[in-house]
């Protein structure tokens, strides 16, 4: 919204003619204000009711500035070149002078008509002033935080009077830059970036900063990844429901406007002209929409919803980093549903387990910070505080959140990696949400038969999909030999033909492995053994086959593992054996490419 305010000693309007269809029905007749400030108004496309509160405090400033008690609205749609509709226009100017009568005397002209008007502006150095008027409405708030260290014993101390001890030192990066800002100024490019990027994961150059685009071994990724996130859902032994919805929901719904005002900056939006809509900054919205009419009963809890939902935050262009902070991204969101907060921080405590587990699944550990809304939750909720610090085994950054401010949690658990460049990445998180039940109506009848709003946990195990990946590369990158885990490797098994003549061999061994769940692949090109031994290590190929006549004749295969270096004979049997051990527990999927490298496009990356 744009307004000029002109402390007039008066001003006359004459209404003329319409100026468009469906302009206000009004008696013609001049009408003559005098010693009032006259507010110039545009209404523009981007903007909605909330606005007026905005334009409120703007002309209140200006008219004890000026001391008046009379204000004029005056729609002037030619302060803008983006103009919104006349209907929302109209509706928005209303909602303004109904405001604005609260405390001065007010007149707004008439609405979509050809007017004349005859001002006299009082000439002062405070008579004549504009201004935009921008609603953010999801700008973060600055608060003011406090902070403490939690160890195992109970002890709370302040972050700038503990005093590390060997181990601690990642935890001392994440309270350095917590709570002292310091470190996370890197200006070289992460090594992980090179190598991501040969697997076709990558960013979208058509689309707006921050989009990824995946290449076919990127969505093999992309997709067990998913899918094994699904899976750890399903192993917490409740009902798992999973649904599926839209991406985007209208801000002019109470509950989508208060939680979106609750979570803070970073949201995308989208104007249609006719209404503004939020693009889904987790899978909250579209689950809760669904719950709330569905008939729960007290038996049929705990439960779990779960989608793996694409999410968009609209990070700062200097933030973006692949594959960790994009504006695009995909969460594995998991609620658990539950009767009260007792039966709630059970199963919050499990799925700290599950997050803690699945880490160290991959040889890391994380450095935690425990988000509380207040001291009073701490106070009496101690005890099971101090269990989650306990099983943690080390101690945690407390960061307390002023009083009084209406969260919708009241603990929200970060767990954080120390990447290679001794910087903490947030992956996994947990939180009790006490309040989006009763913002979205979603109950369940007690035992009593009364209705009750339950408490939701939030949890996102593994991070999202991109973070899950982005730990793997990092995690691996460690490692002398850098290699994907194997249930994650595009291709698992690469057979290298010494010559022409033993492809048609190997096509018969690679079907063998095909039927056991393996992807694997043949290097059929008119290239040496060395050239084929050194591309398969280029690509991380975690087993590489030399297949000859000798092999041909054994029924043995000559197998490099590339992770320790080691040459060993087997049948395809016991290769199979070995890699079968190796994914248990973990999805499989087929080659996503052709099995002959011939056959294949060259891929950019």
């Amino acid at each position: 919204m744009k307004i000029l305010c002109i402390h007039s000693d008066y001003i006359e309007i004459e209404p003329k003619e319409k100026a468009i269809d469906n302009a206000e029905e009004i008696e013609k007749a001049k009408k003559k204000i005098e010693d009032c400030l006259v507010v110039f108004t545009a209404v523009e496309e981007s903007d909605e009711i909330g606005v007026k509160e905005k334009a409120l405090e703007e002309i209140k400033e200006i008219a004890e500035q000026v001391n008046t008690n009379k204000v004029v609205i005056y729609p002037f749609v030619h302060l803008t070149s983006t103009p919104a509709s006349p209907e929302r226009a109209l509706k928005i100017l209303k909602e303004l002078e109904k405001e604005v009568g609260k405390s001065y005397s007010v007149y707004r002209a008439p609405f979509g008509w050809y007017k004349a008007f005859t001002i006299k502006c009082k000439g002062h150095p405070l008579a004549e002033l504009s201004r935009r008027i921008k609603l953010e409405e999801f700008s973060q708030k600055k608060i003011e935080k406090s902070y403490f260290i939690l160890t195992p014993e109970g002890d709370l101390i302040k972050p700038e009077e503990y005093e590390f001890k060997k181990g601690e030192e990642d935890f001392k990066i994440l309270v350095e830059k917590e709570v002292f800002g310091k470190g996370e100024e890197i200006r070289e490019e992460p090594e992980y970036i090179k190598y991501i990027k040969k697997f076709g994961f990558d960013w979208e150059q058509m689309s707006d900063l921050g989009h990824m685009h995946f290449g076919p071994m990127a969505n093999l990724i992309f997709e067990l990844v998913a899918e094994y996130s699904r899976n750890l859902a399903y192993s917490l032994g409740i009902p798992i429901y999973t649904v599926r919805g839209t991406n985007m929901f209208n801000l002019a719904e109470k509950p989508v406007r208060e939680h979106a005002e609750l979570f803070g900056d970073r949201l995308y939006t989208i104007d249609t002209g006719k209404r503004k809509l939020v693009l889904r900054y987790a899978a909250c919205h579209q689950q809760f929409s669904i719950l709330k009419d569905w008939t729960i009963s007290y038996k049929h809890l705990p439960f779990g919803a779960f989608e793996v939902a694409d999410a968009y935050r609209f990070e700062q262009s200097g933030e973006l980093l692949l594959c960790f902070r994009t504006r695009k991204l995909h969460m594995p969101d998991l609620h658990v549903v539950c009767r009260d907060i007792e039966e709630g921080k059970k199963w919050f405590f499990k799925l700290h387990e599950k997050i803690y587990e699945e880490m160290r699944k991959l040889g890391r550990d994380y450095v935690s910070l425990y988000n509380i809304t207040s001291r009073e939750f701490f106070e009496n909720h101690k005890e099971f505080l101090l269990d989650l610090v306990r099983y943690e085994g080390k101690p945690v950054l407390i960061c307390f959140y002023p009083e009084g401010i209406n969260y919708y949690w009241t603990l929200n658990i970060e767990y954080h990696i120390i990447d290679k460049m001794k910087r903490p990445r947030e992956i996994g998180t947990v939180q009790i949400d006490i309040g989006n039940a009763k913002r979205f109506g979603i109950k369940y009848v007690d035992k009593e038969n009364e209705q009750k709003y339950p408490v939701i946990l939030h949890t996102a195990i593994i991070g999202t999909i991109e973070r899950y990946i982005y730990t793997i590369f990092d995690t691996v990158l460690r490692e002398k030999n850098p290699t994907l885990p194997l249930w994650l490797s595009p291709v698992q098994v690469r057979l290298c033909p010494v010559n022409d003549s033993i492809v048609e061999d190997c096509e018969k061994v690679a079907e063998k492995l095909s039927k056991n769940n393996i992807r694997v692949d043949i290097d059929d090109r008119s290239e040496s053994i060395q050239r084929k031994i050194r591309d398969a290590e280029k690509e991380w190929i975690p087993y590489i086959v030399v297949f000859g006549e000798r092999e041909k004749e054994s029924g043995k295969l000559s197998v490099r593992s590339r992770r320790t270096g080691e040459i060993s004979e087997m049948s395809v049997e016991e290769l199979s054996e070995v890699i079968r051990k190796e994914v248990e527990g973990y999805p499989y999927k087929p080659l996503p490419l052709p099995r002959l490298i011939s056959k294949r496009p060259v891929f950019v990356g």
